[in-house]
């Protein structure tokens, strides 16, 4: 026999309460001493059908604040990094650098790491160097006298930095 489906969790309940067995014979009524106090109505039904429906759209809900809470969370701690950093800005101007930051979607600890390397308005650059695929580790090897760090500071462009680590064999990936 098939197997029948509900999307309602009351209706499969009821379905796999009433619903005949494998072989085609009825189910055997479950109490079989006493009969049930009340028969279900649709009132009651639609009580549990209210309840179910109540508690699946507070789950949404709370999933959806958690969401949003997420989605705040690295901007925050972009925007605490920069204050520490940075406690010179107005807080509007750190507010947009966090901004700046969070797009480039980085782990947590990362911000702090590629603010401390190329300054608090070094987000542009950051995205190019990881484009390119430069790590933030290696922003303290020197090519031809200077550290990438202060190259990039400087304003020569990442794939400049790139070709020039390149030149000189070195790696400036992990």
């Amino acid at each position: 026999m098939t197997d029948v489906r509900f999307t309602a969790p009351e209706l499969q309940a009821l379905y796999a309460l009433l619903a005949p067995t494998d072989t085609g014979a009825p189910r055997a009524p479950l109490l079989k001493t006493s009969p049930p106090a009340r028969a279900w109505t649709w009132a009651d039904l639609a009580a549990v059908r209210r309840r179910t429906t109540h508690a699946a759209a507070s789950r949404r809900r709370s999933e959806g604040e958690r969401r949003r809470e997420n989605q705040r969370a690295p901007e925050d701690y972009a925007f605490e990094v920069l204050s520490r950093r940075a406690g010179h800005l107005r807080r509007s101007e750190r507010r947009d650098l966090a901004r700046a930051w969070t797009r480039l979607e980085l782990w947590p600890a990362e911000p702090e790491a590629w603010v401390g390397a190329l300054g608090v308005n070094g987000a542009a650059i950051a995205q190019g160097c990881l484009t390119a695929g430069i790590a933030v580790s290696s922003m303290d090897i020197a090519l031809d006298g200077m550290r990438v760090k202060q190259r990039l500071r400087g304003g020569e462009p990442v794939f400049s930095v790139l070709a020039r680590a390149t030149a000189c064999g070195r790696s400036l990936s992990d």
